[in-house]
């Protein structure tokens, strides 16, 4: 954002915290670990980084940014319908931008448009089209949305989004089938982790022969991490610190998990992932109402930590888990008056869009 030295999208992101905050609750109480857990791993990173006397001012304004929003959103001072539909405009624009921007790439042959990088936009296509696809009510809108967000993350030809992509796909059509969620989660892990070190040992290594270079970087990177998080296991080494030295040059980390390890140890890891896997929790308890797509949503954020420094405590993941939760919230203590209650016919529909076809559930 010029002028000011914040990226665009946490400044938009800070106005809506100040919105929801002056706007009523929608009435459906939260879990009372929720909000605890959503600042907590916040505060400890804080906590380490004044005790080690180096605290870094932007970075945990930016983590308690990102905790506000998980709030302000899941209590339903922003509504969820609405914060779906900015996602799906802005992701679609924003694939048509990069789309006719892709030969001025800084990529080459990669879409990177305004999401700045191509991992970066895949992470944000994926986890935009699967908050948004719930709440649009024409098909035409959902065709569209899909569309752009398929074509985006083939264009970005980020293989990590791509896992990503792939592994959201599988979830929902197991949950359309109607497989144990659980065990699902399980296959599912053992299936990516398998991807994921398969690649790492040439597996796609003809498709992918112009990346050998930095592909070995990575490597580099990776073990330069390992290095500084076993230094400090459980307590870390403060916020802003996720940055390994390779030859004298500063990186960022190549792994969201080790990179919330550097900045608060095991601590901040089973605070930070505790939440995802706790809100993940809840949306599966909700049958017969459940919503996949947001379920694949943060499974799509759980698959790209694994390969991209900056996901898990970002602005995509707190708008994730805050719609998340605002949804488990409404579909377990409804407000009075029907239009709280998600609708019979929904849920036959497997959940894909359950807004779509709440007025018709209304009058019935």
């Amino acid at each position: 954002m010029p002028g000011l030295g914040f990226p665009v999208d946490s400044v938009a992101t800070g106005l809506a915290v100040l919105v929801g905050l002056g706007s009523r609750p929608n009435g459906a109480p939260l879990p009372r670990w929720m909000p605890v857990l959503a600042f907590a791993g916040v505060l400890w990173i804080g906590a380490v980084s004044i005790a080690l006397g180096s605290p870094d001012v932007r970075r945990l304004s930016h983590l308690a940014l990102d905790a506000a929003a998980i709030v302000v959103v899941a209590a339903g001072r922003l509504d969820r319908a609405a914060l779906g539909r900015g996602l799906a405009f802005g992701m679609v624009v924003g694939v048509a931008w990069g789309t006719v921007t892709f030969k001025e790439s800084t990529y080459v042959n990669r879409l990177t448009g305004i999401f700045g990088d191509p991992n970066t936009a895949g992470l944000i296509i994926v986890t935009c089209a699967g908050l948004a696809l719930p709440v649009l009510r024409r098909g035409v809108s959902k065709l569209v949305v899909a569309g752009a967000a398929l074509a985006g993350v083939l264009l970005t030809d980020s293989r990590t989004t791509l896992l990503a992509a792939c592994a959201m796909i599988v979830w929902i059509v197991m949950a359309r089938l109607r497989f144990n969620p659980w065990i699902a989660l399980g296959f599912l892990a053992v299936g990516t982790l398998w991807v994921v070190n398969a690649t790492r040992q040439g597996l796609g290594a003809d498709a992918f022969a112009g990346r050998a270079g930095s592909d070995a970087l990575r490597a580099r990177i990776d073990e330069a991490a390992l290095a500084d998080v076993e230094s400090s296991p459980w307590f870390g080494h403060g916020a802003g610190t996720a940055r390994a030295v390779v030859d004298g040059l500063s990186f960022f980390y190549h792994s969201s998990y080790l990179s919330v390890r550097t900045e608060g140890g095991w601590i901040a890891f089973m605070l930070v992932v505790g939440l995802l896997l706790a809100t993940f929790a809840v949306l599966v308890r909700l049958r017969p109402r459940r919503v996949p797509l947001y379920e694949a949503s943060l499974i799509g954020i759980a698959v790209c930590a694994i390969n991209l420094g900056e996901v898990l405590m970002t602005v995509s993941s707190a708008v994730a888990v805050g719609i998340s939760m605002q949804y488990a919230a409404i579909t377990q203590f409804p407000r009075s008056g029907p239009a709280a209650v998600p609708s019979v016919e929904t849920q036959r529909s497997g959940g894909m869009g359950h807004d779509a076809h709440r007025s018709r559930g209304q009058q019935r």
